[in-house]
């Protein structure tokens, strides 16, 4: 074989190595809610005014037998946050119930959620919830208790010099959490300015680390305890870059972060899992790609679908607690958009869970 064929054919090993084998759990041609009941005139309202073509998967958690949705808040989306079961007896797919109750959904009322954006869940049984508020409500991080029947363990309202309080200075989009030894620090994105969030549970206490010239959108930790690395998604580039989570924990200061590489699509979602692998879904693209972090940096592509035209966001992912990879995944099929919730048995598993830890299958 000539090196020019076989330059070939190693590029088409990587590009479509290892391969996920999915499995479909639900397919929608369009998606519905459970809509609330009662007498109150604003119900009714809700329900004539849903856009179901609008309504746009941005990130997941799973926990249990639930797995959660926040949806972009496009118009006509009466709920940002949402839950659907992992399994379900019925013919018919599921339809999205609001998280934690409709009640917790009024628009343009502070004391709810606005526009609900990263998700994650904890061995503790929490999910937490990246809210990025609205024009008159600041942003803030919801922790709700799934051990005790959903209740709002604790919400933290970020101050103006963490956060801005104008909307338009503001972007807040994933959220990753790093387990200490007596702590749950959570690393968070926003698009619009030049830093990362950090909030500190014990504390209930949150600040900004500068990383000057560049803004963030996805990120990902990894599970190296010793060494642990954030791995970030420049805004506006194809750019992957790491900083020690380290350089996070002083309030006030700035972090020196590293270029790694670049994809080949600006990665709107990316997820490192217990062996050192990250994955990464793209705007606009039609597949996965994914990277060991133990080696010098590859894409290696590993999930690809057909036409996706409009699509912009096409995919977001998971990882549960048995080591099951979820995907939800849009496509234009035959002249329409179909929606998918799609299983894989991956083997690994996020990095903030352990045997000693795993609290998913509690009552």
């Amino acid at each position: 074989m000539s090196p020019f064929y076989a330059a070939i054919f190693l590029l088409g090993l990587c590009l479509v190595a290892n391969a996920f084998d999915f499995t479909t759990v639900y397919e929608w041609e369009k998606f519905d809610f459970v809509w609330p009941s009662g007498a109150d005139s604003s119900n009714g309202q809700i329900k004539d005014k849903y856009r179901p073509k609008n309504v746009s998967p941005a990130f997941m958690a799973v926990f249990g037998e639930r797995l959660f949705l926040s949806l972009e808040a496009y118009r006509g989306i009466p709920a940002t946050l949402v839950w659907l079961p992992t399994s379900d007896t019925s013919t018919a797919p599921p339809k999205f119930a609001p998280f934690p109750s409709w009640e917790l959904h009024k628009k343009d009322n502070c004391e709810t959620i606005q526009k609900a954006k990263g998700l994650e869940t904890d061995p503790d049984g929490r999910l937490w919830v990246v809210d990025n508020g609205s024009k008159n409500c600041s942003s803030k991080i919801w922790i709700f208790d799934l051990l005790n029947n959903d209740t709002t363990e604790l919400v933290h309202h970020f101050p103006d010099k963490v956060v801005s309080h104008s909307y338009s200075k503001r972007a807040l989009r994933d959220i990753v959490l790093d387990k200490t030894s007596d702590d749950y620090l959570a690393y968070i994105t926003d698009s619009y300015s030049e830093h990362i969030v950090v909030y500190s549970q014990k504390m209930d206490k949150s600040w900004s680390v500068k990383t000057p010239w560049r803004e963030w959108v996805s990120l990902a930790l990894s599970p190296d305890k010793e060494a642990r690395q954030l791995y970030l998604r420049r805004a506006d580039s194809k750019e992957l870059y790491s900083v020690s989570v380290s350089e996070l924990k002083s309030e006030g200061g700035s972090a020196a972060v590293k270029l790694i590489g670049e994809w080949t699509g600006k990665s709107s979602r990316m997820l490192i899992d217990s062996f050192n692998v990250l994955y990464a879904a793209f705007t606009e693209k039609s597949y996965l790609s994914k990277w060991n972090i133990s080696e010098p940096f590859l894409e290696q592509r590993t999930h690809e679908v057909g036409t996706l035209d409009a699509i912009v966001v096409p995919f977001t992912f998971a990882l549960d607690t048995n080591g099951t990879f979820w995907m939800t995944e849009t496509n234009e099929t035959g002249g329409g958009i179909r929606h998918k919730l799609l299983k894989a048995a991956l083997g690994a598993k996020s990095s903030l869970y352990s045997t000693s830890t795993d609290l998913s299958l509690r009552g």
